[in-house]
């Protein structure tokens, strides 16, 4: 999905959400091959959640509520479907706008990404 503002054309915002293939490909035990593929095929219509990968806004327009009809969007998307839940993105522990937004959509936050930084000379 993509944001555009309406005025001047320009893309503001965009989300991609897919179904978690992780569930099957847990089963798979990293074996694709030979016949793995198959199994992957076949197990595809037991998904019962999806991931939002990727959710952006460009930064003249964050706090415009332009994130949060993205993810209306894709609840309203995920409502037509047999699904269960779903995650919600990697934000970053120091992504406080995010993780704030995230709580007030009534998602519980089960775990915390950081990012480390060490100079190598």
């Amino acid at each position: 999905m993509f944001a555009e503002h309406k005025d001047i054309g320009e893309i503001v915002g965009g989300a991609l959400t897919l179904l978690d293939y992780n569930q099957v490909l847990a089963k798979l035990n990293g074996r694709l091959l030979p016949l793995g593929w198959i199994r992957a095929l076949r197990e595809r219509r037991r998904i019962d959640s999806v991931r939002v990968i990727v959710l952006g806004v460009t930064p003249a327009y964050r706090h415009t509520g332009v994130a949060a009809r993205l993810y209306q969007m894709h609840f309203d998307a995920a409502e037509r479907t047999p699904q269960k839940g779903g995650e919600m993105g990697w934000p970053l522990e120091v992504n406080e706008s995010m993780n704030r937004a995230l709580e007030g959509m009534g998602a519980e936050i089960t775990r915390r990404y950081r990012l480390y930084e060490r100079a190598l000379s």
